[in-house]
């Protein structure tokens, strides 16, 4: 176990950039002179938070940062008991888990000397038995961490990371091999797996920037196989990090506090550090497109642990692809309160059109460009949903339906009011648990009066409903 007053490393791409101590319990970053003299002052090397300095980075922000590389929740209290630590002890956790981490640095004993990079051969190949005892045995040995494997990635899912071999099978990250795939297995929520697969394969449909996923059959349930986007193989075959920071991170902001209402990371902040490190025009609106996406497909989880940066070369910054996004809505015991406001509109559900464009204008955006960005996505938005649909097989009709619904509200709403605060993106129907749900299509062949086809469903209490047509109701009504 590294020892407590040891100090570590923090390596970036082959360079020690940095070193992490801790003082009677508090944090201190300090950047190297080779740093400082490589890259200069002021450069988001480590984080955005945290940029080149000559002088040392106090607890808040260094905390903040670090801790954003740990998991959270069961997920770390079960991490922290395996190795005999105190969930609370961020530096003791970085010292065991710190060589594999969320994008490029790896974070070690200054002992441990330099992390050389580590050819695929190393990772140790598993069958898919061994990758189903694995999944098996999350609860307590969450991402896969035994003896052979330390590695660490923040969330409070349970997860297993693995490394993708050449002929598509699986290995462990040993030997110092980066993980290349996050495997996230289905969750007390109905058809999470799928909920999800859906939402990011229309997301890319649409012309997003989102992570690739794919279904497996893991010991015969569904789990969800992400391509680590912080992760790439150039022609040589060997797993490169690329350094990353999460919007908390490049915030000096505690995960604790990921959501909004906890004073967590706004819009309107994100927006501007990618104003301050001169990310291109574009950047904000792909993160105009991220929220718009994320209210029209009904996910109350965008926060500032999901969205995330890149770091391009030594200072430039770009979103991340989207990724963790799925139709929350479907599910009427998780909260509909938006990870993050948008025009200061607290309720996913209250958010309209004109919100997101009077959102933007804060940002700096011009209202034409913002409400262009947005019209431009709702109208994309119906093919990329029927095709995410055609290619996740296994997603229930009742969610499509659901979130079909929510995109037409959106793209009615939105050529009503020309950019004007508009009609919000709630559906007619109460949103139901997805295994619960009604399947809800438009009635486009009808003249008059549009009406909607409701299929054959059970309500919460059992009771059967037979399937029927039923009027449209008005965009603007209170009805539930």
């Amino acid at each position: 176990m590294a020892g407590a007053s040891e100090p570590l490393a923090v390596w970036l791409y082959g360079e020690h950039v940095a070193t992490l101590e801790r003082r009677r319990g508090r944090l201190r970053l300090t950047h190297s002179d080779a740093a400082q003299r490589r890259f200069g002052l002021n450069v988001p090397l480590v984080s955005m938070s945290m940029p080149v300095s000559a002088r040392p980075y106090g607890h808040e922000l260094a905390s903040a940062f670090f801790e954003g590389l740990l998991p959270e929740g069961e997920v770390r209290r079960a991490v922290a008991y395996d190795l005999g630590l105190p969930e609370s002890d961020v530096f003791g956790l970085l010292g065991e888990l710190g060589r594999d981490c969320a994008g490029a640095l790896v974070v070690q004993p200054v002992s441990a000397g330099n992390p050389v990079a580590a050819p695929l051969a190393e990772a140790e190949p598993v069958d898919g038995e061994e990758v189903a005892r694995r999944m098996a045995r999350l609860r307590v040995a969450p991402l896969g961490i035994d003896d052979r494997v330390r590695l660490s990635l923040a969330g409070v899912q349970g997860k297993l990371l693995l490394v993708r071999r050449p002929d598509g099978g699986w290995a462990l990250p040993t030997g110092g091999v980066p993980s290349t795939h996050i495997l996230k297995p289905a969750t007390a929520l109905p058809q999470v797996v799928e909920n999800e697969a859906f939402c990011l394969r229309a997301a890319g449909h649409a012309g997003l920037a989102a992570a690739e996923v794919e279904i497996a059959s893991v010991g015969g349930r569904p789990v969800l196989v992400v391509t680590r986007f912080d992760r790439a193989r150039p022609d040589s075959g060997e797993v490169v990090r690329l350094h990353q920071e999460d919007a908390c991170q490049a915030l000096g902001i505690a995960p604790a506090r990921k959501y909004e209402e906890h004073d967590g990371p706004s819009l309107v902040a994100m927006a501007s550090t990618l104003r301050r490190w001169r990310a291109p025009e574009e950047e904000l609106d792909r993160l105009l497109e991220a929220v718009t996406f994320s209210v029209a497909v009904g996910n109350a989880d965008l926060h500032g642990k999901n969205v995330t940066f890149l770091h391009d070369g030594e200072s430039e910054i770009r979103l991340a692809p989207l990724y963790d996004v799925m139709c929350t809505r479907a599910y009427p015991d998780v909260s509909a309160v938006a990870g993050m406001f948008v025009n200061g509109v607290t309720g996913l559900d209250d958010i309209g059109p004109g919100d997101l464009v009077a959102e933007a204008e804060a940002w700096g955006l011009p209202a034409r460009r913002a409400a262009g960005v947005v019209d431009r996505l709702l109208e994309r938005l119906p093919g990329a949903l029927e095709a995410a649909a055609s290619e996740t097989g296994e997603v229930p009709e009742a969610l499509v339906g659901l979130v079909s619904e929510r995109v037409a509200r959106a793209r009615a709403a939105s050529a009503r009011t020309s950019g004007a605060v508009a009609p919000a993106f709630v559906p007619s129907v109460d949103a139901p648990a997805v295994q619960e749900a009604a399947e809800v299509r438009v009635d486009s062949a009808e003249a008059g009066e549009p009406r909607v086809w409701v299929t054959p469903y059970r309500r919460a209490d059992g009771t059967p409903v037979a399937g029927h047509w039923r009027a449209r109701r008005a965009l603007d009504s209170d009805a539930p």
